[in-house]
C-alpha cells in the first residue's frame, strides 16, 4: 500500500481535477496539478460508473495502489506535483503488470 505522506489532500485533489492536465494511457489516465508541491503526492478515483461493485473498485484500487508503490519505491526522480488516476472502463480487469506498464508511461510523460 502507498505510504501516507505520498497521499493527495481532498484540496490538492479538487484543484487537480480543476487545474490539471490530462495524459492518457491504456487502462487508465491521470491529471497532474500544474503547480509544484513539496513532495510527490497521489490519488486513485474509480467512480461507480466504471465499476459497479465495491469489491471490484477496491480490487482495481489495490492494484493501482501496488504498481505505484513498486514504480515510486524503485524510482527516485521528484515529480513533484499532485497526480490523480482515473480508471477507464474495461471488460475485465487488468492485471497488475499492466498496470505497472500502463503507470511507469504516464509518469514518464509527466517529467
Amino acid at each position: 500500500m502507498l505510504s501516507r505522506k505520498y497521499r493527495a489532500s481532498k484540496d490538492d485533489i479538487e484543484e487537480t481535477i480543476k487545474n490539471g492536465f490530462n495524459i492518457q494511457g491504456n487502462f487508465v489516465y491521470a491529471k497532474v496539478s500544474r503547480d509544484k508541491k513539496d513532495i510527490n503526492t497521489f490519488a486513485i478515483i474509480i467512480s461507480k460508473k466504471t465499476e459497479k461493485t465495491s469489491v471490484g473498485r477496491h480490487l482495481i484500487k489495490r492494484r493501482i495502489s501496488s504498481a505505484l508503490e513498486d514504480i515510486v519505491k524503485n524510482n527516485e526522480k521528484d515529480y513533484l506535483k499532485t497526480i490523480v488516476f482515473f480508471y477507464k472502463k474495461s471488460e475485465k480487469v487488468p492485471e497488475t503488470s499492466l498496470f505497472h506498464k500502463d503507470i511507469s508511461e504516464i509518469l514518464g510523460k509527466v517529467l
